[in-house]
């Protein structure tokens, strides 16, 4: 009874809004949600035929779409007109929901070879001019400390992730000479990468730390790649990782990185504690052979030295953390060990994401009861079986939000049966979350499924959008 009446009070129901936004009739899906601080939204739109991105993985390199069937999609609450970006994917913002990552592909002829680039736009500026981040072979010749001319495209750069302050942009790309770790347009190029692997370069926009963002001036930015220190410790050798399966979370404030990936044998999870000074540290491995998607670790995401990630089996821990590699929803602090949490469930979790400031943790879940860091089960009331539903926990390990509040409140809008998935957070102290919604629907007869992005904000469960 005493559990009934503390999820009674959690979840209690307050008035809803509606925050309409017109969709164009050919989006299918809209995936890879992103929030700032300020309410701004952004997220990939799915057109048909369904593909999830521009690229498809190869063995040897990505598959271009053929057609135009992905978008870009930002909300600015202070803008009426929402900013679409046609054939890009992967979106990402800042925390003051100024910066807009993304990667686009080039749609300059004559292709082939088909390429994509990873640009920055700033969303304050509605005829701001996109950025783009993966750039190579400038030069200053007249000596005047501005970089001459338009520098060249990257061969491919793709998957970006922006930081909390827009200042460091992390991406994929197979092109050796994007190195350019004085910011002077000389290089020196890194190794090529094998056949089907890719270097993560992180691109400094402010590497002068003057506070501005100046992509003209000589030194005002770098780009370096992540080197692997344990086959090389001159760190002139880059970390060569495979597509499949990466995708880069960058910190509030840029300094650490988190991803993981797939070496062919072994699933690993790395941290990188300063982008500045780049030292991966492989946290944790699996050799179990599991298909794609259905990776050992997900997609991690990284507040400061917290890494929350999701374990759908059995591990290896390389690092000291008092949790043990059991499955469930792990939260890790590298600098004090003694705050991790682990987060069990009776059901199928994914996409853990912390909050930028790392005070709270969300994922969804199919389950009915949890417990944390091997504590006495807590039954969830009132949540239906196999449905996923979204949840949000502080680290001491308290639920403090679910999407169950928005069925009870409003089952028209959040149905029973619809699963909220892929959740994402802005600052703790915003309130805000991001989250898909899919619903199975019934139009002229037939079964349609419609996926679309839901903004709440928690502290007074209103739905803007």
């Amino acid at each position: 009874m005493r559990v009934m009446t503390k999820w009674a009070l959690l979840f209690g129901l307050s008035a809803l809004s509606l925050w309409a936004v017109a969709q164009a009739p050919t989006v299918t899906a809209e995936l890879y949600p992103w929030i700032a601080d300020n309410g701004v939204a952004v997220w990939q739109e799915l057109y048909e035929p369904r593909r999830t991105d521009l690229f498809q993985p190869s063995a040897a390199f990505p598959d271009p779409l053929s057609i135009v069937n992905v978008g870009v999609r930002a909300i600015v609450p202070a803008n009426p007109d929402p900013v679409t970006i046609p054939n890009a994917a992967r979106p990402q913002v800042s925390a003051d929901g100024r910066w807009l990552v993304y990667y686009q592909a080039d749609t300059t002829p004559p292709p082939p070879p088909p390429t994509a680039q990873v640009y920055v736009r700033d969303l304050t500026d509605p005829n701001a001019t996109p950025k783009r981040i993966s750039y190579k072979n400038w030069s200053d010749a007249d000596g005047d400390g501005v970089r001459d001319g338009a520098p060249t495209p990257s061969e491919i750069a793709i998957l970006p992730a922006i930081s909390g302050s827009g200042r460091i942009v992390a991406f994929l790309s197979r092109d050796p000479d994007l190195n350019d770790p004085q910011g002077d347009g000389n290089g020196p190029s890194a190794q090529a990468p094998p056949l089907g692997r890719w270097l993560i370069y992180i691109h400094d926009r402010d590497a002068d730390g003057n506070g501005t963002l100046d992509e003209a001036k000589v030194g005002g930015t770098t780009t370096r790649f992540v080197p692997d220190l344990a086959a090389d410790p001159t760190g002139n050798t880059p970390l060569f990782v495979t597509l499949t399966e990466v995708r880069l979370s960058l910190d509030q404030t840029g300094r650490s990185l988190a991803f993981s990936t797939w070496t062919g044998t072994q699933w690993q999870l790395w941290f990188v504690p300063d982008v500045q000074n780049p030292s991966p540290q492989q946290i944790a491995t699996s050799s179990s052979p599991f298909s794609i998607p259905s990776s050992p670790f997900s997609i991690p995401s990284v507040a400061g030295s917290r890494l929350a990630f999701t374990a759908s089996g059995q591990f290896s821990w390389l690092y000291s953390v008092p949790t043990p590699p059991d499955p469930g929803v792990h939260v890790i602090d590298i600098l004090s060990p003694s705050n991790s949490r682990l987060i069990q469930t009776n059901g199928v979790n994914g996409a853990p994401v912390l909050s930028r400031d790392g005070n709270l943790l969300a994922f969804h879940s199919t389950m009915t009861g949890f417990r944390v860091n091997g504590g006495p089960w807590q039954r969830l009331p009132n949540k239906r079986n196999a449905v996923d539903d979204v949840f949000v926990f502080d680290l001491t390990g308290l639920p403090v939000w679910s999407t169950l509040v928005l069925r009870q409140a409003n089952p028209a809008q959040f149905p029973p049966y619809a699963a909220c998935v892929n959740p994402a957070l802005s600052s703790s102290s915003a309130n805000l979350i991001a989250f898909q919604e899919i619903v199975n629907e019934i139009v002229n007869g037939a079964s349609q499924v419609r996926v679309q992005v839901r903004v709440i904000d928690r502290s007074s469960n209103a739905v803007l959008r």
